[in-house]
């Protein structure tokens, strides 16, 4: 699956391929990376049959271009995590509400961007993690938030 990941301002393409055991391989400017995605809250079966051509998939850290040959993996990313019956997005790590991507009343499918966090210099797009209706968005643009704060209730 092709994903854009934005890396300090720069945005990369970047190809995704599903492993056995919550791994993936990344594969960006010629160079391949394994990592491991845990606690991400979503899915990613059903992410595997959406649109080739999505642009915005759950982040899994890239590592930013380095000129020296040994790069090692980057740490995981946490996902949005979701309430079971509430269907609530919360915040994976701490960060500010760069943009809001969606609006209460749309429809939203599984892997759309509902937001943009951005956290440790990194913009980090949220995806929704169903399928389903925007019912609420509790953030707004320049919001401050921690880990675990509500973001966007999804019916």
């Amino acid at each position: 699956m092709k994903v854009r990941v934005i890396v300090d301002g720069v945005e990369y393409d970047v190809d995704v391929e599903e492993l056995p055991g919550g791994k993936f391989r990344v594969s960006f400017e010629g160079k391949t990376y394994e990592v491991k995605a845990e606690g991400l809250g979503i899915d990613f079966g059903a992410l595997a049959g959406a649109s080739q051509s999505v642009q915005s998939a759950p982040v899994v850290s890239a590592p930013a271009p380095a000129p020296s040959p040994q790069v090692s993996a980057p740490a995981p990313v946490e996902g949005p995590s979701v309430s079971a019956g509430e269907g609530l997005v919360t915040a994976p790590m701490p960060g500010k509400v760069l943009r809001v991507l969606v609006r209460e009343g749309e429809s939203v499918k599984t892997g759309q961007g509902l937001l943009v966090l951005e956290a440790m210099k990194m913009e980090n797009e949220i995806p929704a993690p169903r399928d389903g209706v925007v019912r609420k968005i509790y953030v707004k643009e320049g919001d401050t938030v921690n880990t675990g704060d509500p973001l966007i209730e999804i019916g």
